[in-house]
């Protein structure tokens, strides 16, 4: 009775507009307005209080609207409502009859095995003694079934009965838990499918299996109905691309009692296989024929397939659209041969009319500069409208980073002069943050602990300089320069730098960059110190797609000191004034500068997985500085995917430094430390001590130190496989390189194969821990350090 009651309450409330719509109530003047509280027996309820949160008020004119929405409002608070009206002396007098909602006294679950009941109470999240709101509660159980679902219990039903407390506004709620079998999936079976379609499948499906160690990362190893069914959809799409035009798949589940977990096994019922026959076209008139053959991916006697007849169409659409019939339609009838597993497919062209470009509109920018965005456009106002360049420009404006979503598009120009065959151009941009902040300490077998901060900004504008103190850091942004503060400070090696790099310098398609930097480093031996305070400045220009050609100009002082055989026996008192007599020999200008030469083809700047970077560069130092040798350096990094997951990368450097003398005490002082090659250690050769490779000093320097070369060669071949992406990756490789203390002169490579672990827990600073085997250690176990982990960027 009582929740009868409770319906018809409901139903009153929503249909008060009705019952209550008398046209002699609106406008009328409200006499009083009361409210009266049915079984509010120690809640607390105070009648003036909830009349002041009404707009419907004492000496106001009636308004039947006004009324739902605060009848709208009690009833978020208050279980039933029942208004009532009275009209006296052509004035309203409204009685607002409210029943509080009831206190939940108990919750008690019944059922629930597999969970414990003081968890299911945690996830629900209504306690004993709250006010019972039955849409709420419905609410929180939905989050109690959602948790079963996580857990892999994909048939959980999950109900709940209150139950009255006799002459007590109290409910008692017992909740029927029916947890079902767990949807954990041990395996994926297939029947009627090849060993190749399964292996690409299980690439593309949802549905997988369940792992240990990564399934609670990825959400991925238990049954969901939505991917089952998303994957179904998908399996039959892939049949019928195969030529199996009425393929069925079946879905089927079964419990392993044992492991409390389930076996997925997937039926494709093929049927017959169909091929396409007569393929036809017709309405063209300014493409011809073989130019319409040409964008053909259908032909007869191949396996019918439902993508290749959409992907021909979209083909033709843009064989149009490259000369500016933007908006040519393209349809087509597939006709199945009677008697015949053939069907035939007829292309119907609707050619519209040649288009130019307009205006180029910008919306959403509030941030980025115009000429920013317009600088990445392909599209000119008054050329021919090229379809393949609108697309461009999308993919461009996309790749800078600066943007969420980019959507451009062609619509109707504005500019009634122009005619009614132009179209505007709009570049819709839904901005993000460009700027990052960071903070980390790291650890790593070069240096220990060291700590960083790194202030990037990828839209730096250099002009919101002057701008700062009136607008604030905001003007900082929108430029499309790229900028970077960036200080660590470690046990064996500090450094700082600044940055400053402008892609697209004064609107042209020349790159004009500064960097400015210190270093003091202990890295090489503990008995060497290196300081390094300069900076350098370069240009470049993009002649094609890949390739760029550049100069640059670097200014920086060398210090260096290195406490050799001589320092360390020589008295302390005496030690000091010794150690700056050397510093004379080793204290001085770089000034050098050279030409580059750059190709870059890999798709992703960050983590490629396909394409070449590759960079040529000679420098000569002597414009002017204390050192003159000449720097010649080849490096090569090679990406190619293997398959989806999986990467092998190659590297191949070449360094040579050319002090114009063969004497080793003239190299000494020709090229400092600082300057001269090292290789070793977790970001070269791998299981090696950093800058261990290579010659050594003699017992009259510092013995057993590494001495550095002039001339080093570093071969590196790696796969890589994600794991978990974009979190984890597993690395195996090989690594060989060597380092002379002559021209031109590479001798016997030191070698070392292993494997390692990335994982990027932070935003593209990933930790490398690595285990790497020497083959021919020079001092066998002096060279080794198996053992390598560092945070920071992968070659």
């Amino acid at each position: 009775m009582v929740k009868t009651s409770r319906y018809l309450s409901l139903v009153l409330l929503f249909l008060s507009s009705f019952l209550f719509a008398n046209d002699s109530f609106e406008n009328k003047e409200i006499a009083d307005v009361q409210i009266k509280i049915d079984n509010a027996k120690d809640k607390g309820y105070d009648t003036q209080t909830i009349l002041t949160k009404l707009s419907t008020q004492k000496g106001l004119l009636f308004s039947q609207r006004t009324f739902d929405s605060d009848l709208k409002k009690l009833s978020d608070e208050f279980d039933r409502i029942e208004p009532s009206f009275e009209v006296k002396d052509d004035k309203i007098y409204i009685t607002i009859k409210l029943w509080a909602r009831p206190t939940i006294v108990k919750i008690t679950f019944h059922g629930n095995k597999i969970v414990s009941t003081s968890k299911l109470q945690k996830e629900l999240g209504i306690k004993p003694f709250s006010i019972f709101n039955k849409a709420k509660f419905n609410a929180a159980l939905n989050k109690v079934n959602e948790y079963y679902v996580k857990k892999g219990y994909f048939e959980t039903q999950i109900s709940f009965k209150e139950n009255q407390v006799a002459y007590k506004n109290e409910v008692k709620i017992d909740i029927f838990v029916k947890e079902g079998k767990s949807g954990k999936i041990q395996n994926i079976y297939f029947e009627g499918f090849t060993k190749e379609e399964q292996t690409e499948l299980i690439k593309a499906m949802q549905t997988r299996k369940y792992n240990l160690l990564t399934s609670w990362i990825t959400d991925t190893g238990t049954y969901k109905e939505e991917a089952a069914d998303q994957d179904k959809m998908n399996i039959i799409n892939f049949l019928q691309n195969k030529g199996y035009a009425d393929a069925k798949v079946d879905i089927k589940i079964f419990e392993i009692p044992q492991s409390g977990k389930i076996i997925i096994t997937i039926i494709a019922h093929r049927g017959t296989l169909y091929r396409f026959g007569k393929i036809t076209f017709e309405g063209n008139c300014l493409l011809t024929n073989d130019e319409i053959i040409n964008s053909f991916l259908v032909h007869p006697g191949e396996i019918f397939s439902p993508d290749k007849i959409r992907a021909t169409t979209n083909a033709i659409k843009d064989a149009y659209g490259t000369k500016g019939y933007i908006d040519a339609n393209i349809y087509f009838d597939t006709h199945l041969q009677e008697n015949e597993p053939i069907f035939n497919v007829n292309f119907y062209i609707d050619e519209g009319e040649e288009y130019k470009i307009g205006l180029i509109k910008i919306y959403g920018n509030k941030t980025t500069k115009p000429n920013v965005i317009l600088r990445e456009s392909l599209l000119v106002p008054g050329q021919k409208f090229d379809s393949r360049k609108l697309k461009a420009t999308e993919q461009r404006l996309e790749n800078i980073g600066y943007f969420k979503n980019v959507n451009v598009y062609a619509v109707q120009s504005s500019d009634e002069s122009l005619g009614p065959n132009y179209r505007d151009v709009h570049i819709e941009v839904d901005e993000e943050s460009t700027g990052h902040l960071s903070f980390s300490a790291a650890l790593s077998s070069t240096d220990n602990v060291s700590g960083t901060v790194d202030i990037t900004e990828n839209n730096f504008d250099h002009t919101g300089l002057y701008k700062m103190f009136r607008h604030g850091p905001s003007s900082l942004r929108g430029g499309g320069e790229y900028a970077q503060l960036k200080g660590t400070i470690g046990k064996r090696q500090s450094n700082y730098s600044a940055t400053w790099m402008n892609p697209y310098f004064r609107d042209s398609l020349w790159k004009l960059g500064f960097e400015f930097s210190g270093t003091h480093s202990r890295l090489q031996s503990k008995d060497y110190r290196i300081r390094t305070l300069g900076g350098s400045a370069y240009t470049a220009y993009p002649f094609s797609t890949f390739w760029s050609i550049g100069i640059r100009y670097r200014l920086r002082n060398s210090d260096n000191i290195v406490k050799n055989k001589l320092i360390k026996a020589t008295p302390k008192d005496d030690r000091e004034q010794l150690i700056k007599d050397n510093q004379k020999d080793s204290e001085g200008l770089i000034s050098g500068a050279g030409p580059f030469l750059s190709y870059d083809s890999t798709d992703n700047s960050y983590k490629p997985h396909r394409g070449l970077r590759s960079n040529l560069e000679a420098e000569y130092v002597g414009l002017g500085g204390k050192y003159d040798f000449l720097k010649l350096s080849y490096i090569n990094t090679y990406y190619y995917p293997l398959w989806l997951k999986g990467t092998m990368k190659y590297r191949f450097n070449l360094t040579f430094l050319d002090p114009f003398t063969n004497h080793k005490k003239k190299i000494n002082k020709e090229v400092p430390i600082s300057e001269r090659l090292f290789l070793g250690g977790e970001k070269t050769v791998r299981g090696y001590k950093p800058y261990i490779i290579g010659p050594q000093m003699t017992p009259d320097e510092a013995k057993d130190d590494p001495k550095g070369g002039i001339s080093s060669m570093l071969l590196s071949v790696e796969y890589n496989q994600e794991i978990i992406k974009p979190l984890v990756d597993i690395f195996f490789f090989a690594d060989a390189g060597a380092v002379s203390f002559k021209q031109y002169n590479i001798k016997r490579p030191r070698a070392s194969v292993g494997l390692g672990l990335r994982l990027e827990v932070m935003n593209r600073v990933p930790i490398t821990i690595g285990w790497g085997y020497p083959i021919n250690p020079k001092r066998g176990n002096n060279d080794k350090q198996s053992l390598f982990f560092y945070m920071g960027g992968q070659f």
